[in-house]
């Protein structure tokens, strides 16, 4: 492309804009259809199209397009223009000399742009967007942390009923006090799980470990299905939310050591 002398052409034919490069490293945006007609309307010539507002805007439009292929605005931070120039288009159709010949006669255009950084004038206010948003991600992490900790110090303490784990249900089935133990323990479990925030949401587990006056064969199966039920439904509950199911396992697991028929099918479940 070369530079256009406004006294010499008389044509008035810009149709598109393009960066400053040489050769095959020259990008260019065409106008589109409405946009060529704007910038070749009959008010817009080569004496006025600085003072068109209208064609200005167009032109910055179609120049940050052309900055974003163009290869002389690699590494600026922030490309802008410095320069606007009106220049002939030799298009590089060795084929078509004709239209070759039109074009550098001046009766074809582009608006050539060249690209300035403009990081240097937004440089102080990036700097401080940055830090605001580390700020504020900082300031996030440690509310969350906080939250956090205070969910953890609020999660019901369940007592620590493991010294005499090793014991439970360990008496004689044929003594009073065995039963009661068992009716004992899933009444303790019970009280545990009416602390947990989940509670009303455990309909089986209140239905399965319920106290009542059951006979011993009985007693025994709803242990079991006491402990099944409550060991399923807690699984999904954070390690420091579990209730302590510490003293029914060990009563659970001496049951099914006895190899009673009644609870045969329970103890497979385990």
């Amino acid at each position: 492309m070369t530079e256009i002398s406004p006294l010499k052409y008389l044509q008035w034919r810009p149709i598109g804009v393009c960066d400053s490069g040489s050769g095959k490293e020259r990008k260019a945006r065409m106008f589109s259809r409405s946009d060529l007609a704007r910038v070749t309307a009959p008010d817009v010539n080569r004496g006025n199209w600085r003072q068109n507002q209208e064609v200005m805007q167009l032109i910055a439009r179609y120049a940050n397009e052309v900055a974003k292929l163009s290869a002389l605005t690699e590494g600026m931070y922030s490309p802008e223009i410095s320069e606007i120039k009106l220049v002939g288009a030799v298009l590089g159709l060795d084929q078509t000399p004709i239209l070759n010949q039109e074009s550098s006669d001046g009766k074809v255009q582009f608006f050539q742009v060249s690209f300035r950084d403009g990081k240097p004038k937004k440089t102080s206010f990036i700097n401080w967007k940055k830090w605001l948003k580390f700020l504020l991600i900082a300031a996030g992490s440690i509310i969350a942390l906080i939250l956090i900790y205070l969910a953890i110090i609020q999660v019901p303490k369940f007592p620590d009923r493991g010294t005499k784990r090793n014991e439970s249900c360990s008496s004689n089935r044929q003594k009073k006090a065995y039963a009661e133990e068992i009716q004992s323990i899933r009444k303790s479990l019970l009280m545990d799980l009416s602390r947990l925030p989940e509670w009303s949401t455990f309909r089986e587990a209140r239905v399965q470990c319920a106290p009542g006056k059951l006979k011993l064969i009985k007693q025994e199966q709803r242990l079991l299905q006491c402990y099944l039920t409550v060991r399923n439904r807690v699984n999904d509950l954070p390690a420091t939310a579990r209730p302590d199911l510490g003293k029914i396992e060990s009563c659970v697991q001496i049951l099914c050591s006895r190899g009673l028929p009644h609870l045969s099918s329970l103890c497979r479940r385990l």
